[in-house]
């Protein structure tokens, strides 16, 4: 009778349960990891693309606001205690940075307007962007979007200022679903207004990746 009831008391997996087990989960991450990485990739492109939207915003209403002009430029070192532009003439914007483009406004100066953050002559930092993950690029037309005080982009040194900015991953200018891409464009108007599109043919128009 004891060894009957020990028996009775015994539970356990039998090998073929534990193997449908396996093969059961094994099926599951192959479906869930895939969706799971691309839902990441999609987040982070969604991501960088607002955050150069919001700034782009920041900076054409900042330069109304306070009648002088604001710039957006692109940065190799946006984090840095004194963050620098690119340059006018990259096309890259790995990383970017806002700033008051006037350090006074009731006074000239050569250093007005001129898409380069002089804070050794008190323009005003008013918001950077760390560079994007490797793998991500951002490319442009210019290095740079400097808005007047009419909310409108100007032109720096003969240079204008850019009107578009494509954001892609490894996966270029794919289209993923309903023509959607999963790369991200960004353009800027004649008027300084910026949006955001997914269309396939809207981003190769603008340079593709």
């Amino acid at each position: 009778m004891l060894v009957a009831a020990m028996k009775a008391r015994q539970t356990g997996f039998t090998l073929i349960e534990l193997m449908i087990t396996i093969v059961l989960v094994a099926l599951i991450l192959g479906l869930g990891v895939p969706s799971f990485v691309e839902f990441s990739r999609n987040n982070r492109m969604t991501g960088a693309a607002n955050d150069l939207l919001a700034d782009l915003n920041l900076a054409r209403t900042e330069s109304v606001k306070r009648h002088v002009a604001v710039t957006v430029c692109a940065s190799n070192d946006p984090m840095a205690a004194t963050p620098a532009c690119a340059g006018t003439a990259v096309t890259s914007f790995a990383g970017w940075i806002v700033f008051v483009d006037d350090a006074n406004p009731d006074v000239a100066a050569a250093t007005d307007g001129d898409a380069a953050f002089d804070a050794g002559a008190g323009e005003t930092l008013l918001r950077r962007h760390p560079l994007l993950p490797t793998g991500t690029t951002a490319k442009s037309d210019t290095g740079f979007i400097t808005y007047a005080p009419s909310g409108f982009p100007t032109a720096v040194g003969g240079v204008s200022s850019a009107t578009r900015v494509v954001i892609c991953d490894s996966r270029g200018n794919k289209a993923v679903a309903a023509g959607n891409s999963a790369a991200r464009g960004i353009s800027v108007s004649v008027t300084g207004r910026a949006g955001i599109t997914r269309s396939a043919a809207d981003i190769t128009s603008l340079g593709g990746c």
